[in-house]
C-alpha cells in the first residue's frame, strides 16, 4: 500500500476553502457542553478554526485553538480565538483550566492517545467535559462520496481511526466518566469535484495517484448528470471529569 505523510501547512488553503462546520456536530456541542460567557474552551487540532470560532461567537466564551500547523492557524480570522501552536501531546496548561476540551476528526492523528486523555483529564475543571468527534468503521464504509468514489481510502481510514469502545476505555483509564456517544448525520449534495481535486480530505493524500485520478474521473462523470448526494456522519464521544 502506498502512503504519504500529509503536509497540513501545504493543505491549509484547501481546508480553509472547502471544510465547513458540520451542523449536527455543532448542535451537539452547543446542547451538551453547558457553555456560557465565562466558559473556557479549547479545540485540539482546530485546523482553520471553524468550530472554535463558531462556539466563541455563539457563547462569548474564552476560546483557544491548538494546532501543530502554523499555516492552518494563520487562517483563523476571529479575534475571539487565541491561537496556540502545538499538538495534542502538549497540553501544558494549569490544572482545571478548561470547561470543555473537544476535537473534531483529529483523534486518529494523535500519537499516544491514552496519554492525551490523561493530560486532558488534568486540565479539565471538575465537572468539565471532553468530546471526541470521530468516525466509526461503519461510518467510514458508508461515506457515499469519499468511500464510494475512492474505495482505496476505506482500508486506510479504518486502520487510522480508533474504535469508539477503545476511546471510551482510554477515557475511563484517565479517570473520566463516559456519558454517552451521539451519532449525528447531515445530508448534503455536491455540484463540483473541486474539494476532491484539491484533496481537502487527508485520506486522499494517502492513496496512490492513479486511484485518486480514477475516482475524480468517476465523480466528474456522475456530476455531469447532476448533483451527487451523500451524508456526513460522526460519532460524538462524551466524558466528564468527576466532581470530587
Amino acid at each position: 500500500m502506498q502512503t504519504h505523510a500529509v503536509d497540513y501547512d501545504q493543505a491549509a488553503s484547501e481546508y480553509a476553502a472547502h471544510r465547513q462546520v458540520h451542523a449536527g456536530v455543532f448542535r451537539e456541542l452547543c446542547a451538551r457542553a453547558g457553555l456560557g460567557p465565562g466558559s473556557r474552551v479549547i479545540e485540539v487540532g482546530c485546523g482553520t478554526g471553524n468550530y472554535i470560532t463558531a462556539l466563541a461567537g455563539t457563547f462569548g466564551c474564552t476560546a483557544c485553538g491548538l494546532d501543530p500547523s502554523i499555516e492552518m492557524l494563520g487562517r483563523i480570522r476571529s479575534e475571539q480565538v487565541h491561537c496556540l501552536l502545538g499538538s495534542a501531546q502538549e497540553l501544558g496548561f494549569a490544572d482545571g483550566a478548561f470547561h470543555l476540551i473537544f476535537s473534531v476528526d483529529v483523534i486518529h492523528h494523535v500519537g499516544d492517545k491514552a496519554a492525551f486523555y490523561q493530560r486532558a483529564a488534568r486540565v479539565l475543571q471538575p465537572g468539565g467535559r471532553i468530546c471526541t468527534v470521530t468516525d466509526s468503521a461503519d461510518m467510514i464504509r458508508r461515506r457515499e462520496i469519499l468511500s464510494g468514489y475512492f474505495p482505496e481510502t476505506v482500508e486506510i481510514e479504518i486502520a487510522r481511526y480508533p474504535r469508539v469502545a477503545q476511546l471510551e476505555a482510554w477515557m475511563d483509564a484517565a479517570g473520566l466518566e463516559t456519558i454517552g456517544v451521539a451519532a449525528v448525520e447531515e445530508p448534503y449534495e455536491i455540484i463540483s469535484a473541486q474539494p476532491f481535486r484539491d484533496r481537502a480530505y487527508s485520506s486522499l493524500h494517502l492513496i496512490p495517484g492513479e486511484a485518486w485520478r480514477a475516482g475524480i474521473e468517476r465523480l466528474e462523470r456522475d456530476l455531469a448528470r447532476g448533483p451527487v448526494r451523500g451524508a456526513a456522519r460522526y460519532a460524538c464521544v462524551w466524558a466528564r471529569k468527576p466532581v470530587a
